[in-house]
């Protein structure tokens, strides 16, 4: 039930809808968080849990009861905030609290396992150039970037252990999971939010993201030794992701 007091309009508790975005690192996932935030029915963190890392695991819990037990009335339809699996200490009092409050889960993926492993490495870059791991209006690209063999596969690597783990945990919520893959915010932003907006119960509205796609989609303007490195992968499953969107 919606009532009115004052203004804003106001939101009951129990109809309050709570959401969860798992993810792997270089998905892009504040781009959609940044998005899904600027829904005037949407609240949506970041990644609370992993800055509470620090203060162990029992913080962390404490933190999630408290957010999802939500106010008795709020402004927003649907609250949520995103996180790695990976910093949840405690993943069965996680899955015990997103069955106990009717939680939807997003799964943010990214089909190009190749380009999520370079995007990786970019952003490390990034990081070390300018403080910051994503890019935003008036920054400028990274350029061409010289890519270590061995680091790469040890990441491309970590790119495909991680997704399996968080695939694994979600299949074994046993609950509806809405997946979402990275290629599919940047090709059609409108329909991807909008498959989320219909998840979380509220009106489909335009939002935008606010970061900015940090390497391009073509990897031979962004790897000073493409061939060379795409060469250690002619015929196998990767040779194809390498010359996608080239």
């Amino acid at each position: 039930m919606l009532f009115r007091s004052g203004n804003p309009l106001l939101v009951l508790r129990r109809n309050v809808v709570r959401f969860v975005i798992l993810f792997p690192g270089r998905t892009g996932s504040t781009f959609l968080v940044s998005a899904l935030d600027a829904h005037p029915d949407i609240e949506a963190k970041g990644e609370v849990l992993d800055g509470l890392r620090s203060q162990g695991v029992d913080v962390q819990r404490a933190w999630l009861d408290r957010y999802f037990r939500t106010p008795f009335v709020g402004r927003h339809r649907a609250v949520g905030f995103k996180t790695k699996l990976r910093d949840v200490f405690d993943q069965d009092h996680f899955a015990a609290a997103i069955e106990r409050y009717d939680a939807r889960v997003i799964v943010l993926d990214r089909r190009n396992d190749v380009k999520h492993a370079v995007s990786r490495i970019t952003a490390r870059v990034l990081r070390e150039r300018t403080g910051r791991w994503n890019r935003y209006e008036g920054s400028d690209e990274l350029g061409l970037i010289e890519v270590d063999p061995a680091d790469f596969a040890e990441r491309l690597t970590a790119v495909e252990d991680e997704k399996r783990v968080i695939r694994d945990f979600a299949d074994s919520l046993g609950r509806p999971c809405l997946d979402l893959d990275y290629e599919d915010l940047l090709a059609d932003p409108d329909a991807t939010f909008g498959r989320v907006f219909d998840l979380l119960g509220v009106r489909r509205v335009p939002v935008q993201g606010a970061t900015l796609k940090n390497t391009s989609d073509d990897l031979g303007e962004v790897i000073a030794n493409f061939d060379d490195l795409r060469s250690r992968y002619v015929g196998t499953p990767y040779e194809a992701m390498f010359d996608e969107g080239r």
